[in-house]
């Protein structure tokens, strides 16, 4: 048996909680209830243990309830889709994903559910309505393709485990952002904390870069944590995973290196961070609110795995599954 500490992260940002984390949990479990999102006891558990409210409320701790709520609900979906996906087979079937993305897609385009669909699909059009009320077409545009773009990489990693591919280190990189469903949270960071940045600031290179960082950052930590989870799975699609495979090294040797590259890119975050340019005094002041916004979520997201159930913070694998791992033998 293979156990291993998890490496030390560098993240000096903040730990802070929304002071709402608890009436926001009990909201999110009674949506799941209401849209019965779960079907058994044992995956009600589940969902308990993982405290998934309480990552929203790290994440966004200056949201009020109503704004909380729904990146809470959100988020739980995210998390029951990915679960559902893989315990039916969707996620290794690309075209049967395929499909239900395109039911999926046509809520995100405002049609009404009928009662043929699956409780994600109905659960979906109601979190659509619900941000309808408090957003912009334009804005519902932007989540809308950053959802899709979350589709469209869970399609490409149901095609790798349908194949037996383990993607390299260098496009597994590019497109983990994407398979995190990572966008789609910060987008909702404009109507969550109430934060309208113009195109011009929105789309800078240094903001842009920022945000590209954090996603990393959040996503890359998160491979290293949920490792074991995704040896007892046979996930390839895992930093670690593609550095015992590609690049055969010791299971040591792969965390360490994910923690190394993880660690680095918060120190080019801080750095990058103070290369902002001034937009004037009221713009620079939502920039500043927004950049808070993927501290807390570095920072968040760690605290959230310490303590959630959801993930087993000893790395632990029998040697024949690291070694299956690093072969790739799906």
């Amino acid at each position: 048996m293979n156990t291993i500490t998890p490496p030390e992260f560098y993240c000096p940002f903040p730990s802070r909680l929304n002071p709402h984390a608890g009436d926001a949990n009990n909201h999110t479990l009674a949506w799941v209830r209401r849209f019965n999102l779960i079907s058994d006891e044992h995956e009600w558990q589940r969902l308990e243990a993982s405290k998934f409210s309480w990552l929203a409320a790290r994440a966004y701790p200056d949201a009020p309830l109503d704004g909380l709520n729904i990146v809470s609900d959100w988020n739980t979906w995210l998390f029951i889709r990915d679960d559902q996906c893989d315990e039916s087979g969707f996620g290794r079937s690309p075209d049967k994903l395929n499909h239900f993305h395109e039911r999926l897609t046509e809520m995100l385009a405002g049609l009404e559910p009928d009662e043929s669909d699956r409780p994600l699909t109905r659960a979906l059009h109601d979190l659509c309505i619900r941000l309808r009320r408090i957003a912009s077409d334009d804005w519902m545009c932007r989540f809308n393709l950053s959802v899709v773009e979350y589709f469209e990489s869970s399609v490409w990693e149901a095609r790798n485990r349908a194949t037996g591919v383990t993607p390299d280190p260098s496009t597994y990189m590019t497109m983990r952002p994407y398979t995190g469903g990572l966008y789609t949270d910060i987008e909702l960071v404009d109507v969550v904390e109430d934060i309208c940045l113009p195109l011009h600031v929105r789309k800078h290179e240094i903001l842009q870069s920022l945000i590209r960082m954090a996603n990393n950052v959040v996503c890359w930590s998160n491979d290293i944590i949920s490792f074991a989870k995704e040896v007892r799975h046979n996930d390839v699609h895992n930093l670690v995973v593609t550095f015992l495979h590609h690049r055969n090294l010791s299971l040591e040797e792969a965390i360490r290196q994910a923690a190394d590259l993880t660690n680095k890119e918060v120190r080019n975050f801080i750095a990058l961070q103070e290369r902002l340019p001034t937009f004037g005094a009221e713009i620079d002041s939502d920039v500043q609110r927004f950049v808070s916004v993927l501290c807390s979520w570095m920072r968040g997201n760690l605290d959230w795995s310490y303590t959630s159930g959801r993930y087993s913070m000893a790395i632990v694998g029998e040697p024949s599954e690291v070694e299956q791992m690093r072969r790739c033998t799906l």
